[in-house]
């Protein structure tokens, strides 16, 4: 088949096969480089070029990125050209530094070992809408239980609303006005606004309270009250009628006192968190797995006695 008939299937030029095959020759490779034409028609100008250094280097202009300094040129008429026309111009003046990125390390994913009750709080606050605003619920939940130790329901969501919530569950957990120095639990939490502030920072650090905190954008680094609150709001709280803040706030109390005492969680061995939290849930479970097996007991009897029977009307 000859390279003459095979430019013609391909509807190739016989000219532009030629100059391949010469450059391969030549180079070693068929093209050369950028295709197009070595100058674009509509390169800068000469003075262009020079207008676009002399901004650069002008000093109200001299720390402007070349982006800003193209919107700047554009606007006051001086030159109109885009950004990557701007940084060519400036890389090749020697006013355009590199970048230099910086190493951003992986963030830690934070260890969270709670062996029992108290040792780690995982806390964080949402929004429930009431009316045509929204409220604010902050809520701490023990990671090794599962109870709700303490929360508060405020208009706003600063950092004095959360406090409150602290103060409420260290009361209610007897770790505040104690004659011996209490354990004070961990506090796991988000990057939250209330979470990071300075006011926070010192509440935790008056009190003696270490701060943990979760990854940059990775919820469930502290699933345990987002799964809380997702339980509240599309479990329950979508189900109720309220129309005043006092509603709402006796309805989370009713709700916060049957998740605590009577709603058995699958996530600890399906007792409930109070249970749990009061160190009852080991005789509990013992007790439960000891009837299952009674039970068993009484099955295989009366299975047995019944199979007998069943025999025994057969062979009369």
């Amino acid at each position: 088949m000859s390279p003459g008939y095979c430019c013609f299937v391909l509807q190739l030029c016989p000219e532009r096969y030629k100059r391949w095959k010469r450059l391969y020759r030549q180079c070693g490779r068929y093209g050369g480089g950028k295709p197009g034409p070595k100058q674009a028609p509509h390169a800068l100008l000469n003075q262009e070029r020079q207008k676009i250094v002399e901004l650069a280097c002008t000093e109200g202009y001299a720390d402007l990125s070349h982006r800003q300094l193209s919107v700047v040129a554009s606007e006051q008429g001086v030159v109109e050209a885009g950004a990557s026309s701007f940084y060519r111009v400036m890389k090749q003046a020697e006013l355009q530094c590199a970048i230099e990125r910086r190493r951003v390390n992986p963030q830690q994913k934070p260890e969270v070992k709670a062996e029992r009750a108290n040792e780690v709080w995982s806390w964080d606050l949402t929004y429930i809408k009431l009316g045509s605003f929204f409220v604010y619920l902050f809520a701490i939940i023990d990671v090794y239980s599962r109870k709700i130790v303490g929360w508060h329901l405020s208009f706003n969501a600063k950092v004095d609303s959360m406090k409150k919530a602290w103060d409420n569950a260290l009361s209610n957990e007897r770790l505040l006005g104690v004659a011996t120095a209490p354990e004070f639990p961990v506090a796991l939490s988000d990057h939250g606004v209330q979470m990071a502030k300075k006011m926070a920072k010192k509440f935790f650090r008056d009190l003696g309270i270490k701060q943990l905190f979760a990854r940059y954008q990775t919820p469930t680094d502290n699933a345990w009250i987002e799964s809380w609150f997702r339980i509240l709001k599309y479990d329950w709280l979508r189900y109720q009628d309220y129309v005043s803040f006092d509603e709402l706030k006796v309805m989370l109390e009713t709700f916060i006192h049957y998740y605590n005492n009577k709603r058995y969680h699958g996530s600890i061995g399906y007792v409930t968190p109070s249970q749990m939290h009061n160190g009852e849930a080991e005789a509990i479970l013992d007790e439960r797995a000891k009837r299952k097996a009674e039970a068993r007991i009484i099955r295989l009897e009366v299975n047995r006695k019944l199979k007998t029977q069943k025999q025994l009307g057969k062979a009369a």
